[in-house]
């Protein structure tokens, strides 16, 4: 078997339209969560304050140069930001707004490279985020306020200490003496910056002031339909054609010629639409102008043009598994072959489910089994002005395997192929019984019939290597049930040139089957043996 080729983006996007179903459902799933999330969802409000915050530390109460105490401004705003969103401040809003839980948390950010810090708060209510926005901005500098002045009450204690023990120096120091003088000087110098510690315990503001109060937020910023909605597409979007995608790799169905042509090795001769016929007959008989048996005249073609050079006047119809098509070709193959004016022979030798006398309404006893048992002539009935005539299967029988692969069953083959023009064999499929094993010993050509959609890539591999096994010589592939576009885009209005073509497929548009002409449905004429028919 052939190497897979290589995907293009042709290929992935015949995925995607293949498998639209599955994106769309996907697509639609996330945008409906979203929707019924966006409706159940409370609306929530964000309240923004902003505040001025000039970093400061301890050290600074000694340094002319206040900046000079801290080095790095922008880690000392982030420090302070780390504070504003801390527990102690989120306890004291508590206590001045007289709260019984603890207030919404606060966010806070630095504006670009600014002193200046933005203080966001969410909530239900749009007014409890405005009071609780600037009820954190006031704690923050209460907070700032009382921390600057435990630092300057420390610093001033300190400073009290050192005088106290400068004054003991000088008590004990000789009057007039230098040494006393200079502890005096010292001494003043230190009761100055005490005097100046208690002015600025007493003007400080803790570094923090109010740039902006909060204004009262009248849009909700959750939830956000628009953008839920933009996301929840984006995600569906996503998962649909990862979803389509998987559910594609794991399908191992028949679906377009090339790709069974490069895993089988073998030419598809035909890819034949979905179109019932609108009674059992073949539909090459009740509607002979539909794209269908357009398709079924194709294989025609290519069945007598492999011909040219090796015989093949026998040939053997069968699938992989039961259901997938192989006696509607058998049986369309006989009738389009007959209508180019060919005699035609179709034998139906599946001797367990046979269906070729339901397709023609014609007796399913005596046929092929009484003949082969008896070995008398074979009964066949007349269909299609003297060129297409039809075997039945005949009575069932316990070993069709044994039947088949018979002497007798050869030598039939053999007699009809050298009085008629085709003999088309509609057999078992190949996987489930040896029948179709059987009857490939007896026929110029097997024409393997496979479902799109139905049919895997592994069942006709083990279709045909069974088939490989026994010398069958297999020499084409049908596709049989595609849809109009594994057809390759071939319309169904396609006009042939027959005088009531266009009749036909206008009949066809308007949802009415059209009538087969007259010459193309005879009823069933006459019953005759084969003898009878060479005389």
């Amino acid at each position: 078997m052939s190497e897979r080729r290589e995907l293009t983006l042709r290929d992935y996007a015949r995925v995607v339209w293949r498998r639209k179903w599955i994106v769309l459902a996907a697509l639609i799933m996330a945008l409906g969560g979203s929707l019924v999330m966006s409706i159940l969802q409370d609306p929530i409000y964000e309240a923004e304050s902003q505040m001025f915050v000039e970093p400061r530390s301890s050290a600074a109460v000694f340094e002319q140069d206040q900046t000079l105490a801290v080095p790095n401004l922008e880690r000392a705003i982030q420090t302070e930001i780390q504070v504003l969103e801390g527990q102690m401040v989120r306890n004291r809003v508590q206590t001045d707004l007289g709260l019984d839980n603890l207030p919404p948390t606060a966010s806070a950010r630095s504006l670009g490279g600014t002193d200046v810090v933005a203080v966001s708060v969410r909530s239900g209510d749009p007014r409890t985020a405005q009071f609780v926005a600037d009820a954190y901005i006031q704690a923050y500098i209460e907070t700032r306020r009382e921390q600057a002045i435990d630092s300057l009450d420390t610093t001033g204690a300190e400073l009290q200490t050192k005088i106290d023990e400068l004054q003991v120096q000088i008590d004990g120091a000789e009057a007039g003496s230098a040494e006393r003088q200079s502890l005096l000087n010292r001494q003043n110098t230190f009761k100055e910056r005490l005097d100046q510690l208690e002015v600025d315990a007493a003007l400080t503001t803790g570094g923090a002031s109010v740039v902006k109060e909060a204004d009262l937020p009248t849009d909700p910023v959750e939830p956000r339909p628009l953008r839920s909605a933009v996301l929840a597409a984006f995600v569906g979007l996503l998962l649909g054609l990862g979803a389509a995608f998987l559910i594609d790799y794991l399908d191992d169905s028949l679906r377009r010629a090339e790709d069974v042509e490069a895993s089988t090795g073998l030419p598809v001769l035909g890819v034949v639409p979905i179109e019932p016929p609108p009674d059992n007959r073949p539909i090459a008989i009740s509607e002979p102008y539909e794209f269908a048996v357009e398709v079924y005249r194709g294989l025609r073609s290519s069945i007598q043009f492999l011909g040219l050079d090796k015989p093949l006047k026998t040939i053997q119809v069968t699938s992989s598994l039961p259901g997938e098509g192989k006696t509607t070709t058998a049986t369309n193959l006989a009738v389009v072959l007959a209508q180019a004016g060919h005699h035609v022979v179709l034998i139906d030798a599946d001797l367990r489910k046979p269906r070729v006398h339901e397709v023609f309404s014609i007796p399913v006893r005596p046929g092929l089994t009484e003949t082969l048992v008896a070995g008398e002539a074979v009964d066949m009935v007349l269909v299609d002005f003297d060129r297409l005539r039809v075997i039945a299967a005949g009575s069932l029988v316990p070993n069709p395997s044994e039947m088949l692969s018979s002497s007798r069953f050869k030598s039939l083959v053999r007699q009809l192929a050298e009085r008629y023009d085709y003999v088309v064999i509609d057999s078992p499929p190949a996987l489930p019984v040896s029948d179709a094993l059987a009857v490939s010993n007896s026929v110029d050509g097997v024409l393997v019939v496979g479902q799109a959609g139905r049919t895997s890539n592994r069942t006709l591999e083990s279709c045909l290597a069974k088939l490989e096994q026994v010398g069958a010589p297999v020499f084409g592939l049908v596709l049989n049930k595609a849809s109009a576009r594994v057809s390759e885009g071939y319309g169904y209005d396609y006009a042939y040139g027959y005088d009531n073509a266009p009749e036909a497929a206008t009949t066809r548009r308007n949802g009415r089957r059209s009538p087969a002409p007259q010459e193309l449905q005879p009823p069933v004429e006459s019953s005759t043996t084969a003898g009878e028919s060479q005389s």
